[in-house]
């Protein structure tokens, strides 16, 4: 923040509790939420049983109050100038509209107030590649979690966001062109495509060791990347490996051992770093084109079914 960064992703993560248990619910709470129905507008209501207000505060009570500290102290108390983005969607099942209500309507009335929150939507939002999952179910839920969202004054987060292209039309529509979409990831891709296009061999080398640090990238991920799928880079020829980027799981592959791939070392100098680095800005207008491209399609689709 004293750095100047406009936008603080909260990620509530350690904080958050997976599903199977139940909290005693406080009387305070059980006065605020049971027996009562909440009037989202849109012709859209939230209510709760005791055995789901139980469960909700399971698996967010946690996390709400990590949230109320973390903001009072940098964005109250400190006067912090940035959007603050609260990320609830590292959690083992989708967050219910309902849910969603409860963490927003709590964080409302400690005075928290997001710019954006992420929740965890149904289907699978994994790294560099589509949308997996029911397109249906997730655009009857996510109309339902746009309207909670204007309800309450803040827009949609969309992790994982990058390549998310049978979705991105239903994004855009349902939350009228109000959301946040992470799509880092997928500029790294657009450079390692660059890289097995300008320098192959050099493409071939950060393949291999990509394999071999799969296991340990993993750890941080969930991907359903199946390594057998990938087709050995040694029977490829270097006109084939621009080739890779279009399929699911060789991109997973080097999407997520980004940080292995340019912290790696050997004798203590950078193993790949600087001659990736000295590749991307030989090849800066290469580089430029792939961006364009792949950034554009994404702009295309989010916005197609707005105007």
């Amino acid at each position: 923040l004293t750095l100047g960064y406009s936008m603080i992703t909260l990620d509530c993560s350690e904080h958050i509790h997976g599903d199977g248990g139940r909290a005693e619910i406080p009387a305070e709470t059980a006065e605020r939420y049971l027996g009562k129905t909440f009037d989202v507008g849109e012709g859209i209501t939230v209510s709760y049983s005791e055995k789901e207000l139980g469960e909700i505060l399971h698996i967010y009570g946690e996390a709400i109050d990590f949230a109320v500290k973390i903001y009072d102290r940098f964005f109250v108390r400190q006067k912090a100038n940035a959007d603050f983005e609260i990320s609830i969607d590292e959690t083992a099942t989708p967050t219910p509209p309902a849910q969603h209500f409860f963490v927003a309507n709590e964080l409302t009335r400690c005075g928290v107030k997001p710019a954006t929150v992420a929740p965890r939507f149904c289907g699978e939002f994994q790294k560099g590649i589509d949308y997996v999952g029911d397109l249906a179910r997730f655009e009857v839920e996510f109309s339902i979690h746009a309207a909670i969202a204007r309800h309450f004054g803040y827009k949609l987060s969309i992790h994982s966001g990058s390549d998310k292209f049978s979705v991105f039309p239903i994004i855009g529509r349902l939350t009228r062109g109000n959301f946040h979409v992470k799509t880092a990831g997928t500029n790294w891709l657009e450079a390692m495509q660059v890289v097995a296009e300008c320098d192959p061999k050099l493409y071939r080398e950060v393949h291999k060791f990509a394999l071999s640090s799969f296991n340990e990238a993993k750890k941080y991920y969930h991907v359903t990347t199946d390594l057998t799928r990938i087709p050995d880079i040694d029977t490829l020829s270097d006109e084939e490996l621009p080739g890779l980027f279009e399929q699911n799981d060789p991109r997973q592959l080097i999407h997520i051992t980004y940080g292995l791939i340019l912290n790696a070392k050997a004798d203590g100098a950078p193993l790949f770093r600087s001659r990736l680095y000295k590749l991307w800005h030989d090849h800066e207008e290469v580089y430029a084109r792939h961006l364009d491209r792949h950034i554009s399609k994404h702009l295309e689709l989010l916005y197609s079914k707005i105007y």
